[in-house]
């Protein structure tokens, strides 16, 4: 019995190296959606001498939620700006897996994050930019319901939601169309985002 399952053990790490020899990972990468361009801007956002840039071209990436979120850092304070509103709010990544779990740093930008609502907490999927550096920003979508857990002291009643190329709701772990809408028209209009910085 026991030289039997040493045997199925064996079997299955050699079936398993044969088939991860005929499919590489770039085949099930989730970074084959990412063209060439914007991985390059990725690759020089991680390199220090991008947050010294003095050119003043914006760049807005579309970028799939699995660059994302090795891109944005937790306990990390990022610049977000809605595109309808042209307010800007500072927000915090605490968590999330599917998609970015962020709060508002401080009282003050949680009521600029309630005005932008209309001061009425909504789901409503809303085309937000979030700033990684002096000029590179990721088209992304807003919902600025707080709900869940909350780690910062700022008077926001949970956490908000912030969705990407191809993220997914924690609670159906699906796709959410609306919040791909949203972040299609932040792409769309990203030309309008020099306006707003």
């Amino acid at each position: 019995m026991q030289k039997k399952l040493v045997v199925y053990i064996f079997i299955f790490f050699l079936s398993a190296s044969v088939f991860a020899s005929l499919f590489p990972y770039p085949v099930f990468s989730p970074y084959t959606n990412v063209t060439k361009s914007n991985m390059y801007e990725i690759s020089n956002f991680k390199e220090t001498e991008v947050n010294s840039q003095t050119e003043s071209g914006i760049k807005t990436l579309l970028v799939d939620w699995n660059i994302a979120d090795a891109l944005i850092e937790q306990e990390r304070i990022y610049r977000l700006i809605d595109l309808n509103s042209g307010e800007s709010i500072l927000i915090e990544r605490i968590g999330g897996t599917q998609h970015a779990d962020v709060e508002t740093i401080d009282e003050e930008n949680t009521k600029t994050l309630f005005a932008i609502t209309g001061e009425n907490w909504s789901w409503e999927r809303r085309p937000v930019y979030l700033q990684l550096s002096n000029n590179v920003y990721l088209s992304a979508s807003m919902s600025a319901y707080p709900h869940g857990d909350s780690k910062l002291n700022n008077n926001l009643d949970g956490h908000i939601c912030l969705h990407f190329l191809n993220s997914k709701t924690h609670g159906s772990k699906k796709v959410d169309s609306s919040h791909q809408k949203a972040i299609k028209e932040a792409q769309k209009n990203s030309s309008k985002l020099e306006e707003l910085i």
